[in-house]
């Protein structure tokens, strides 16, 4: 009978060790879980020696025992498992924002671009703008200088030297 509350000890070791791997989670060692899957299976292998102590339902429970401790153990628990989603999702959005920040410097390069470009624009338009002023302020003094009456008395001043051309040339 001995044996069996040995088993039992050896049992709530393995299970503590089971617990403290499912609250540290991935920070375990994989040595520490070599031993206990190593510890585990010695516990397996002595039970049925243990079987003419025990009945067939309470031999069955042991065995259950054993496979559960092992299985939950060696798994890894659900918060390791959702710290790992959440850390694969925030690479993924380290990843997203890395290039909205590319993004967002082309964008701003592309913006410094256009507003020297249209700063350029405005130069020229003025530029363009004082030189249209300047021919405008040419074409009235052409104007004025080139008036109609002066033309016209010039006109009928070569037609009077033409008529007295013709005049003294008949004489």
């Amino acid at each position: 009978m001995s044996s069996v509350s040995d088993w039992d000890n050896q049992y709530a070791q393995l299970a503590r060790a089971a617990s403290q791997f499912r609250t540290s989670g991935i920070n375990s060692s994989s040595s520490d879980l070599q031993a206990f899957t190593a510890q585990g299976q010695r516990l397996k292998s002595q039970l049925p020696a243990l079987q003419t102590y025990l009945t067939p339902a309470e031999y069955s429970r042991r065995e259950t025992l054993i496979q559960s401790l092992m299985l939950t153990a060696t798994s890894k628990s659900s918060v390791a498992v959702a710290m790992e989603q959440q850390d694969a999702m925030i690479d993924e959005l380290g990843v997203g924002v890395g290039r909205l920040k590319n993004q967002t410097q082309l964008i701003s390069d592309e913006a410094k671009l256009h507003t020297n470009l249209l700063g350029d624009m405005e130069n020229n338009v003025e530029a363009a703008q004082y030189s249209l002023n300047q021919e405008t302020r040419r074409a009235e003094l052409v104007r004025e200088n080139q008036s109609v009456w002066r033309l016209q008395l010039i006109v009928a001043g070569l037609v009077i030297l033409f008529i007295l051309l013709i005049l003294m040339g008949l004489s």
